[in-house]
């Protein structure tokens, strides 16, 4: 029988709106959907301490994290993974980017027989040759994992018929594409707090898996809270869920 591997990517928003508010909502639905693994991104970490441990405190995840910008304040944001099993080996590396522009980094994780990967590219718009140089560093590091399943995690901002996305996923396999249903946008004004960017609906946020074939790809974290005089969403980004069975190898 073929080991089923839920993953789930979400930005979090980092501290955007009131972090506190978001949080419970965030816990709740990871302890609905309960992933093995979880890409994480815009996670904010000052001194020992980041959101993403807030988030896996009681719901029994290994956490993984992964720096990318530090802020005057010594704040810094990156990504991060949850995870059910521990990780076995990680390391994190720096994406190509420009003096000028954020820096970007990309989190690779062993955890048992996959290897993950968790990113966040440039966000800009016009950006386009920087994020393409960024797909093909991180095409790389997945042809890197030989004989070991990749799964990646991300928040590429960039919808798919760009170029970039279409060169990435000429190389690694769209979940979404493979099993989902409808146009899975994740930064969409269905959502409140994206609704005031006044951005057009795009799926920006991706599962790509190299060995692993998605069996179901559903959005995740579109459910608001009412608190008070306040609508609350987990996050300006909808997240993704993808349950992921093994594929042979080619000897």
């Amino acid at each position: 029988m073929d080991t089923v591997v839920r993953a789930v990517t979400l930005n979090i928003w980092g501290r955007g709106s009131v972090w506190w508010r978001r949080l419970p909502l965030v816990r709740a639905e990871l302890a609905r959907l309960t992933p093995d693994i979880v890409g994480l991104q815009e996670v904010w970490r000052k001194g020992s301490r980041c959101q993403a441990e807030q988030i896996a405190d009681a719901l029994g995840y290994h956490v993984t994290y992964a720096p990318a910008a530090t802020r005057r304040n010594r704040a810094v944001q990156g990504n991060a993974l949850l995870s059910r099993e521990p990780v076995t080996r990680y390391e994190v590396l720096p994406l190509p980017t420009p003096a000028g522009v954020e820096p970007r980094s990309v989190l690779r994780a062993e955890v048992g027989s996959t290897t993950v990967l968790v990113t966040h590219l440039t966000w800009e718009w016009e950006h386009t040759q920087i994020r393409q140089r960024q797909v093909r560093s991180l095409a790389e590091l997945a042809s890197g994992s030989e004989r070991r399943d990749v799964v990646v995690l991300a928040d590429l901002n960039a919808a798919p018929d760009t170029e970039e996305i279409r060169w990435l996923t000429g190389r690694l396999t769209d979940a979404w594409a493979s099993a989902g249903a409808g146009p899975g946008h994740t930064f969409t004004p269905a959502n409140g707090f994206a609704r005031k960017d006044r951005e057009p609906a795009r799926r920006i946020d991706f599962v790509l898996t190299d060995g692993l074939r998605a069996e179901r790809a559903e959005l995740a974290f579109t459910t608001p809270v009412r608190t008070g005089r306040r609508t609350v969403w987990p996050s300006d980004h909808f997240g993704v869920v993808c349950d992921l069975t093994s594929q042979p190898r080619p000897l």
